[in-house]
């Protein structure tokens, strides 16, 4: 009987030591650690450029809204003026009954990417810049047409020829031909029935475009038509390119006037990549041209 307590006895002493270690038992309660970032701001909106106030919507005329070649109509540019307005620079591409505009690419803003680690050279971007050449120097001597009634200034050496009825050509010597082409300057004149209006001009410089173009040639350019004096008086102009097919690339301007019910026209042609040189023979020409004998 001793026993049975004693062991009941012990039983209740460790269910009261359980009891009280359970008691002494305290909750830990750890600090959340947080990084402070700093006071929130909004995040700004983009502004689009298209309704920002400070835009200039007032507009302005295009560089395309005029043709720089036409010269003035008022009475207060005269001849004399015209005669310091030659340049070398293409106008456009004008459209004509059976010639498509020719439109251009734009190389400056062509992308040349390379693939790999190493760059590649891609031409032109990366391709070294030829040695300029020497610009073409020439001597002018005055030439006299008698069988057109004309005289003007022209490169010393080139070879003359009247031998076609109402055309004259001087032509480069054969030993000074450059990229296969030579250069040549023409001057035609012809009576006609009347003085020919600006617009009967611009038909004329046409058609004169379209049967130079049906002469051997694969690729053909011709530029828009503009008015510049010549022989005092105004005329009609254009200019051109093409290549030929042999590959020979040509390129020309061709300027005709009526005075007196003559039709007058000077042309050049040359070897294309040396169009500005050529391009003086025929301001040289165009600013001494005169008619005789008048």
């Amino acid at each position: 009987m001793k026993r049975k307590w004693l062991a009941v006895l012990c039983l209740l002493a460790i269910a009261a030591l359980l009891t009280s270690c359970q008691g002494q038992q305290n909750n830990q309660v750890f600090t959340e650690v947080t990084q402070y970032l700093g006071p929130a701001t909004a995040t700004p909106v983009p502004t689009d450029s298209t309704t920002t106030s400070g835009t200039d919507t007032s507009g302005g005329e295009s560089i395309f809204a005029s043709n720089p070649y036409v010269v003035a109509t008022d009475e207060s540019f005269t001849a004399s003026d015209a005669l310091g307005e030659e340049d070398t620079q293409d106008n456009g591409v004008y459209v004509g009954s059976d010639t498509a505009a020719i439109g251009q690419i734009d190389t400056v803003s062509t992308v040349y990417p390379y693939a790999g680690s190493t760059p590649i050279p891609l031409d032109p971007v990366d391709a070294p810049t030829p040695t300029p050449r020497p610009t073409l120097t020439f001597t002018y001597v005055l030439y006299d047409v008698p069988t057109l009634g004309l005289s003007f200034e022209g490169p010393a050496g080139w070879v003359p020829d009247d031998s076609v009825k109402d055309v004259f050509t001087l032509t480069e010597p054969e030993d000074q031909i450059k990229e296969g082409q030579l250069g040549v300057v023409t001057l035609y004149a012809a009576p006609v029935n009347s003085n020919y209006t600006e617009s009967e001009l611009v038909t004329e410089i046409k058609q004169r475009l379209d049967t130079i173009s049906a002469t051997n040639f694969t690729e053909w350019k011709p530029s828009y038509t503009a008015t510049r004096y010549l022989m005092g008086s105004k005329g009609v102009y254009a200019n051109y390119s093409g290549t030929m097919t042999d590959g020979t690339q040509v390129g020309g301007r061709i300027h005709a006037v009526c005075l007196d019910k003559v039709l007058y026209c000077i042309q050049v042609t040359y070897p294309l990549n040396f169009k500005d040189d050529y391009l003086n023979i025929f301001a040289k020409a165009r600013e001494t041209i005169k008619r005789t004998g008048i």
